[in-house]
């Protein structure tokens, strides 16, 4: 493991300990050594400097978007931002964004730092440049539909596949997976069929006419058709779709088959611990479970919900079965979840939350509900309190790999707006950048526009567009739209005019705000966007 920082004497032991550990393999006892340094720092530079190596032991691990949550604590300071921007570099490659990670890698060469990268650097480079001459399947219409239907917008997924599916089978299954969550399940049977006559080994289309039969309680169906899948080779997320299936008809045993082949695949993997611990407790095998939340806890030790669930299983709080998902029992997190809705309602808020001890941790386990309106919510709260307190919590939000694209597009909305979070250090597509300039000048004073540029913002930056917001707004300010605004003028179609250049994506913002596209062409013609 390359050595990016030095360190004072006194760290050495642990320094010295998190080498030992890794070299040999043992990276849960490095990471609890890194840990153990951590809280023995006595200078910023010493904290961040361990947040890399941190971020090295999950580098190795494979866990790479939470190498990347520590390295970018490390980007904070000049001392140690060579090293991390250097690390993220590293990551991005193995996540398949090559582009992105060369950014990085430039900007390492530009900054300096405490070491010389240059060998490295060119290392990486070379390989990012082998990855960008093998075609790579960039879809952005796929990409937004996904994000539609995690925002529980099914029905505007369904459009924006539908003219897809003749021509591309992935757009086809998908939309038959859409349909099925839309609740259309007699289109999407017909689909699914029409795929399955042509390629009946089709393993995707398998799945999802098993998420079908189990959507429709046929589950003589539905076993019949996991038995196809059984001696297929399968992925990742294709084994643990199939043990999630096999749990929800409480078939733990073969469930538990799947999880441990997923396991196989990624060994550290918190999500596939958690499953196995779940099914091992509906089982009622009490010490296997608390075996592998244990192992989940040791590798992801800031995740609120596998302390829950080891607290859950060492005192046995809930009769099984429990259900296999990431979120706690309906009984606990009703409890905290009115606690949390309480305080937002009050008129107090921020002087709550800056006096409370816990609630910093029950924020942070809310947004991991993933439920639009909650995040929605907190984010506004969160965003009105200016103390350090509530600011170190916003950034930690941002950078935390267990908040989906959508709901870090929430938190930096309303950092936008409200302007009281200065900087923030990183945005859904993992790139460094501060905010504190991005809002116009101009929109400052009128909230419609101030929304709609920031909504446009966010929704290029979860998609990974580059757009030159400054064109199109120097556009619109010198055709005087604030006194020229169109009748059925508003903030979404504000946030779609930023993508009026670009017909494929233009459509895309249309579906994704709910906007008529003939309202956005109108008000384009009318300011001239285009001329």
């Amino acid at each position: 493991m390359q050595k990016i920082v030095n360190f004072k004497q006194n760290l050495d032991y642990y320094i010295k300990l998190i080498d030992t550990r890794t070299s040999s393999g043992d990276y849960l006892g490095a990471l609890d050594a890194g840990r153990r340094a951590y809280e023995n720092a006595k200078t910023r530079i010493d904290r961040e400097s361990i947040n890399i190596l941190i971020g090295q032991i999950y580098y190795e691990m494979g866990l790479y978007a939470l190498s990347c949550e520590h390295f970018f604590r490390a980007v904070r300071i000049p001392e140690t931002r060579a090293g991390a921007f250097f690390g993220i570099g590293r990551n991005l490659v193995k996540m398949n964004n090559p582009k992105l990670a060369l950014e990085y890698f430039e900007a390492t060469l530009d900054i300096g730092g405490t070491q010389d990268f240059s060998g490295a650097v060119l290392e990486w480079t070379y390989e990012i440049k082998q990855q960008l001459q093998t075609p790579m399947a960039e879809n952005n219409t796929l990409a937004i539909a996904r994000n539609l239907v995690k925002m529980h917008k099914a029905d505007q997924a369904v459009m924006l596949l539908s003219p897809l599916a003749n021509n591309n089978i992935d757009a086809k299954i998908m939309l038959a997976d859409v349909l099925v969550l839309a609740e259309q399940y007699a289109r999407a049977r017909e689909i699914l069929f029409d795929i399955l006559r042509d390629n009946p080994a089709n393993v995707q289309a398998l799945l999802v006419l098993c998420s079908l039969c189990l959507a429709e309680k046929d589950l003589c169906s539905l076993e019949i058709n996991l038995q196809k899948i059984a001696g297929i080779p399968l992925k990742f997320n294709q084994l643990v779709l199939v043990g999630n299936m096999y749990a929800a008809i409480s078939k733990f045993d073969k469930a538990i088959t799947f999880y441990q082949k997923a396991q196989q695949q990624d060994e550290y993997n918190t999500k596939i611990l958690l499953f196995l611990a779940i099914a091992y407790y509906n089982l009622g095998d009490t010490q296997e479970a608390l075996y592998y939340i244990g192992q989940a806890r040791w590798v992801d030790i800031e995740n609120p919900v596998l302390n829950i669930y080891y607290d859950i299983f060492s005192r046995n709080l809930v009769e099984p079965p429990l259900a296999i998902v990431t979120q706690i029992p309906h009984k606990i997190a009703e409890s905290k979840l009115q606690a949390i809705f309480s305080a937002i309602n009050s008129d107090n808020f921020c002087d709550s939350f800056n006096r409370s001890l816990l609630m910093a941790d029950d924020i942070e386990w809310c947004f991991m509900q993933k439920n639009p309106d909650l995040t929605n919510r907190l984010a506004k709260a969160l965003s009105r309190c200016k103390k350090k307190k509530a600011v170190k919590l916003y950034q930690k939000l941002l950078i935390s790999v267990r908040l989906n694209k959508e709901q870090k597009f929430s938190l930096t909305k309303y950092a936008m707006l409200n302007e009281n979070v200065r900087e923030i250090d990183l945005t859904s597509n993992y790139r460094y950048r501060s905010f504190k300039t991005k809002l116009p000048s101009a929109f400052r004073q009128n909230a419609m526009f101030r929304e709609g540029y920031v909504n446009a913002f966010c929704f290029a930056e979860i998609n990974g567009m580059d757009v030159n917001f400054d064109k199109i707004t120097e556009k619109l300010t010198k055709n005087q739209v604030f006194s020229q605004i169109l009748p059925d003028f508003d903030e979404n179609v504000l946030a779609c005019l930023y993508f009026c250049e670009n017909a494929q994506v233009l459509n895309q913002a249309c579906i994704y705000f709910g906007v008529d596209s003939n309202r956005v062409i109108r008000a384009i013609n009318e300011y001239r966007l285009l001329v």
